[in-house]
């Protein structure tokens, strides 16, 4: 007799590969399959024995994946950053660096702490970086050659005071339908830095949890310059804010934004933006985190933030239709709802009984 123990993510076999696409497979659980045929225990061993346009699938795993240094273009997924399965494990890593050569890689599903896009001798533009938890920040190029049109959708950022997204010098980022949280009451703590005339913020909730200081002002961006800033819903939770004034910024504009206070009275934005008014989502508690898995960013009857964006969609995550999901299964994949085995301990040559469910993602 033997009983069958399983760590299970990716049985399935993804549709959209090609022959030209080979998969691999990375899992450091311990006991698992170590560089047997395409499976391995190291994220860079995987990326290292990859060709260009290769995709690899992380299992989820209580041990942290290290850092990833990628010289070509990949297609990496984890399952989400919050799944229902694995008992909620991720996939985490600490650093990825993007070397030389990575254009149009793709990140998605993963718990990751930092991006590096800085490398300043190779094309790593039209990255997608979609669906993870990001514990630090998005980090651009100091030359405005390098890491351009870069999309950065559908990801959960949350830390205390460290900036999120950095774009240096790079240019035409597309940074939507994400959720951005900022835990530190301090007033300077910032979330976005060095935004470019070049940039996209649009789309995004943005929660923060600074209080005012002596003139009831408090710092999101700082050392931004002619960013266009659209359709976000800015939440504020804090003590004494009435404006977000602080940080030596220029000629920012903010277009049919709507902002809201739950504590205090905030100064007008104006113009086509919607002022200091619940956003009424269909479901939300301002005291709890922004991936909460009861939160649901769609809104209820009423609600000035319908149809209320710039381009006559709504407000926020949901816009268009954009498949947001608090817990960042990736967009391309299917994501698993039950996983049953019916006779775990069997006897040699008897089959295994199991059942998969999954729904499919919209792509």
């Amino acid at each position: 007799m033997k009983k069958l123990l399983f760590s299970f993510v990716f049985l399935l076999t993804i549709s959209f590969t090609t022959l030209a696409q080979t998969v691999r497979y990375v899992d450091n659980n311990t006991g698992a399959p170590n560089s047997a045929g395409l499976n391995y225990s190291t994220i860079q061993a995987a990326v290292d024995a990859s060709s260009a346009g290769d995709i690899i699938y992380v299992q989820p795993s209580p041990n942290n994946y290290g850092n990833i240094s990628m010289n070509k273009t990949l297609h990496i997924y984890g399952i989400g950053h919050n799944p229902v399965l694995n008992a909620g494990q991720y996939a985490i890593f600490n650093d990825i660096h993007f070397l030389a050569s990575a254009a149009s890689s793709t990140i998605s599903g993963l718990n990751v702490r930092d991006f590096y896009l800085h490398y300043t001798a190779g094309n790593n533009d039209g990255i997608l970086i979609s669906n993870n938890r990001i514990r630090q920040a998005v980090r651009g190029n100091n030359s405005t050659g390098y890491s351009a049109d870069i999309v950065v959708s559908g990801n959960y950022f949350q830390n205390n005071s460290h900036y999120h997204i950095n774009n240096v010098n790079s240019q035409n980022w597309i940074i939507s339908n994400n959720t951005f949280e900022r835990s530190s009451t301090g007033s300077n703590s910032y979330i976005f830095y060095r935004l470019n005339n070049t940039t996209v913020l649009n789309n995004n909730i943005i929660l923060t949890r600074q209080n005012g200081d002596g003139n009831q002002s408090i710092n999101i961006f700082n050392a931004c310059s002619g960013t266009q800033i659209s359709n976000n819903i800015f939440i504020f939770t804090g003590n004494s804010v009435s404006n977000m004034n602080l940080g030596g910024n220029s000629a920012l504009t903010f277009n049919n934004n709507l902002t809201y206070s739950v504590t205090t009275v905030l100064d007008p934005l104006g113009g086509t933006n919607i002022d200091d008014t619940n956003p009424l989502f269909t479901s939300f508690s301002p005291n709890n985190s922004l991936n909460n898995t009861t939160h649901d960013y769609t809104f209820q009857g009423g609600s000035l933030a319908i149809n209320a964006g710039s381009d006559g969609n709504d407000l926020g995550v949901m816009n268009g239709g954009f498949p947001f999901n608090v817990r960042g299964y990736p967009t391309e994949l299917p994501y698993l709802t039950d996983f049953v085995i019916f006779n775990n301990i069997l006897s040699e040559g008897t089959d295994l009984n199991i059942n998969v469910k999954a729904n499919a993602n919209n792509n």
